[in-house]
Formats: structure tokens, sequence, C-alpha cells
């Protein structure tokens, strides 16, 4: 007895001692991102280098191969297709309607089918597709306008986290188990904060389910004939298979969008793209540290060409410009622009975020897009902001509920509207709402990275996270929402309610003929 305590706790520490190495043990991760937007890509690149750098072996499927990557990291780059680099032209924003963002669908739709069967076919996925089922440990794909990595993810038998770079789309809440609460989470193209009227509720509550089922028509189908084209039709749908998803990575944070139940499944990891601050060019930063009275930033991100902007527009912008006493900093594609006032300084590409977060930063002129308004959170500065297409509206719609946001419209663009908005965000209840947002966007337990890479060693280590998994990602809607209950408790209560009608209508009856008889 004497020896066999000795004896079992040696077993103890050994199985102890595997089983701790086998949760450190180094990851066989794979990345597939299909889309061609450098502005997805800034949200899924911090992730998939901090795998590397942290000892995993990383395989990425992208359009933007790495520069300088890490040991671990390696690129199998989709080529020969342009990517959406200042491709967005200005002249298609003049008129919206609210039939807009369906319409907007049907673009992404047709870049979703674009994507998937130009992937599907690369070079780059038949090299992944060398590799054995059950190769890799863990899969992670943008879930976004197309769900067709799904099947190359089934063929390689691998667990699955899905990211988003932008607010989850309406098609993205059945999939994880969330509850579509179109009461106070705004669909993402309606453009609207969790402050909604009746009007707003009952727009809101059409648009997500209309472009849910939208999504269930067209998407899923569309997808499935390329998956199946590519790996046989005897592969489930796409839309079943969505259901494996282990968890799902999005680009919010409760401080701007608000706080929304949803499972644990789902984690916010909003600002995953600020890394580190660089050395400002010295052109810059002069320009910054000399601003006597601050500086005004005009960036439209890395889709929109700002010299696609119609003449009046851009001799709008210019002239409010020339009033100003601040120095203006505008990320403008061309090398000259007509009239440019002293006080405008353009360049084809800027440092954003270090930009922002210089203190001599007043306002920030933006389109609304999330990596943006992400960057004026944590940096905490104001936002002027004319949202243009996409979830831009839904972002602008949580600056302006949180107080750092004044909007201006894209149609109202001119002298006299751009001087009106930039003065207005100057007033300093807009800085202390933005700052109040930037303690609130920065202040977290774990930085949004180190919360990334954790989950993914926890899926990695445990196949999947299957206690992760809620129930309700297999139930219907009508069960999830207890319709089926509510439709049985209706129809006793019509039918107590009819019978009880029966009975005294025939009472009455009953009793008048008895006093006819009379």
């Amino acid at each position: 007895m004497c020896l066999l305590r000795p004896l079992l706790a040696l077993v103890f520490l050994l199985a102890l001692g595997i089983g701790s190495l086998q949760a450190g043990r180094p990851l066989k991760v794979l990345g597939l991102f299909p889309h061609p937007g450098v502005s997805h890509f800034h949200f899924f690149r911090p992730i998939m280098r901090g795998l590397a750098e942290a000892g995993h072996d990383v395989s990425v499927v992208s359009h933007f191969p790495e520069k300088n990557p890490p040991i671990r990291y390696k690129d199998f780059p989709l080529t020969g297709i342009d990517t959406l680099t200042n491709s967005v032209d200005l002249q298609m924003f003049d008129k919206r309607t609210f039939y807009s963002h369906f319409q907007e669908f049907f673009l992404l739709l047709d870049w979703g089918k674009a994507a998937c069967n130009y992937t599907l076919r690369s070079v780059a996925l038949h090299q992944i597709m060398k590799r054995k089922a059950g190769y890799y440990d863990v899969i992670i794909m943008e879930q976004f306008n197309t769900d067709c990595m799904m099947g190359v993810a089934h063929q390689l038998q691998a667990p699955v986290i899905a990211l988003s770079s932008c607010a989850m789309m309406p098609w993205h809440y059945e999939r994880m188990g969330a509850p579509i609460i179109p009461s106070h989470i705004p669909a993402l193209f309606m453009g609207q904060s969790q402050d909604m009227d009746f009007g707003g509720r009952l727009a809101n509550w059409f648009s997500f389910h209309a472009l849910n089922l939208m999504y269930k028509f067209f998407a899923i189908p569309a997808a499935d004939a390329l998956v199946q084209y590519k790996f046989g039709h005897d592969l489930p749908s796409v839309g079943e298979m969505v259901k494996n998803t282990s968890l799902f990575f999005v680009n919010q944070h409760f401080s701007l969008s608000g706080s929304k139940p949803m499972p644990p499944s789902v984690i916010e990891l909003g600002g995953i793209h600020i890394q580190k601050t660089e050395p400002l060019p010295p052109e810059i930063q002069r320009v910054l540290d000399n601003a006597e009275h601050g500086v005004v930033l005009i960036s439209w991100g890395s889709m929109i060409r700002a010299n696609s902007l119609s003449a009046a527009k851009r001799d709008g912008i210019i002239r409010a410009v020339a009033r100003l006493p601040q120095q203006v900093i505008w990320k403008w594609e061309n090398d000259t622009i007509p009239n440019r006032p002293r006080n405008m300084h353009i360049y084809k590409w800027l440092p954003q975020r270090d930009i922002l977060c210089h203190p001599n930063v007043k306002v920030f002129m933006s389109h609304g897009g999330l990596m943006g308004t992400s960057e004026a959170a944590y940096c905490g500065v104001p936002v002027v902001a004319t949202p243009m297409y996409g979830d831009q509206f839904l972002n602008v719609a949580a600056l302006i509920q949180r107080g750092m946001g004044v909007l201006l419209n894209y149609e109202d663009i001119g002298e006299n509207t751009v001087i009106r908005t930039i003065k207005k965000a100057m007033d300093k209840k807009y800085a202390d709402a933005a700052k109040a947002v930037s303690h609130s966007f920065n202040h977290r337990p774990q930085t949004a990275l180190q919360t990334a890479l954790w989950w993914i060693e926890h899926v990695g280590h445990t196949g999947g996270a299957p206690l992760l998994k809620p129930s309700a990602v297999e139930m219907s809607r009508f069960v999830y929402y207890s319709l089926d209950c509510y439709l049985v408790f209706g129809s006793i209560l019509l039918l107590v309610i009819g019978s009880w009608g029966y009975v005294i209508r025939h009472c009455y009856l009953k009793r008048a003929t008895k006093k006819k008889q009379e």
C-alpha cells in the first residue's frame, strides 16, 4: 500500500504533464479569405500574424500576402484579380432610397459568387486541398457574403471559427443560436442606432427578415452549386454546414455599438487591428506639431476614391477649408487638387490611426467605415460622418447616439454645411463624449488580440469547443421564439372563448324561444 501511493501519484503527474503538453502544442491553422477587400483583411491580418508569432503554424489563402511574414506564417496568394482598393466611385451615392440596401445585397451577392468561384478554382486552394482531412486543427474564415468556404472546411474536417469585419449580417444570427431582436438590434443595412421609434422598428423588422430570407433563397443555393460542382453532389448544403461554426469573432465593441444579448460563442474583437504606434512621416509630423488651432483629418477609407467627388462637392469642401483656422489633412488620390488653400495638405496614403491619436487632431471627417470609427473611438476624436454604403450608416448612427458624431449627408456636402458640421463637432460636449467612449473602448481585461488567441487555442485543443455550441443552433426560428407554444395557447384560448360564446348564444336563443312560446 505504501508503494502504491507514490506510484499512483507518479501516474497522475505523468498524465497531467501529457495533458498540459497536448494543451500547449502548436496548432495547424488555416485562414480562408476569398473577399478582395483590403479593409476586411485589416481585421483578419493581426489574428493570423498573432497566431504565427505565438508559435502556431499558419497557412493563409488571401489576396494580400505578407511582405515580411513571421517564421511560421505561409501565404497561398490569390493572384490575378483586382482588389477593392480605391475602387468605389462617389458618383454612385448621389441618390439613396429605402430600397438601396436591397440593391447592395445583390451587389454583395455578385461579389460573393465571383470570389467563391475564383477561390475554388485557384492554384492556392488546390495546394491546400493536398492536405489530408484532419491535418488542420482550426480553420478561420470570413463569413460575409458567401458561405462557400464551408465546403472546404467540410472536406478538411476541421473546426471553424468565423470572422466578420463588420457587424453581424442578418443571416449570421441563426447559425450561432443568437436572438434576432429587431426592436433594439439594428440591421446592418438600415443605419439606425439602438434607439428607434415605431417607424424605425417597423422598417428594421422588415429589413432583418427580408434580407435573411433573400440570403437563404439566393446566396445559399449559389454557394451550393459552386461547392458541389467542385467537391461532388453528395455534400450537404452550406446552410447546414454553417451550423457547425464553433466561434464567431465580430469587429465590434459594446462601447461604440451598444450591448446586445449574444451567446458566449459570439465574441467582440473591435479594434483588434489597432496595434503599436509607428513614427509619423516627418512632413505630417511637422503639420500636426505646428498646427496652432489644431487639425482636421479627412479620410474616406481604402476603397473610396475621394478624387471621384463631383466638382461642386470638391470645390465646396475646398472653400470651407479655406475659411477654417485649422490645418486640414486630406487623403486624396491625385498629386494635385484645384485651388488648394494654404492650410490644406493632401496625401495619397495616410497612417490614419497614428494621426488621429495626435493631441492636435480636433475633428475626423470620415465615411463611417468600421476601421475608422474604431480608431476614432480608440483615440477619442469627434467625427463628422458621411456614410455612403454598407455598414457605414449603422456605424455613424452609433457615433451619433454616443454623442461623438455629427452627420453630414453625402448629398448635402457644400461649403456652408461642411463649415457648420465641423464647428459643431468642435464643441466641447462632443470631445467629452469621445473621451468617455475612448475610456470604455480601451479598458478591457485583455487586449482584443489576446482574447482572440485564447479562444482559437481553446477551439483547437478541444476539437471545436463542442460544449460552447447552443442547442438553439439546431432549432427553427419558429421553435426558438416559442411560436408553436403561442399557437397552441392561442388555439386553446380561441376554443375556450368560442365554446363560451356558443354556450351563451345557445342559452340566449333557448330563453328567447321559450319566451315566444309563452
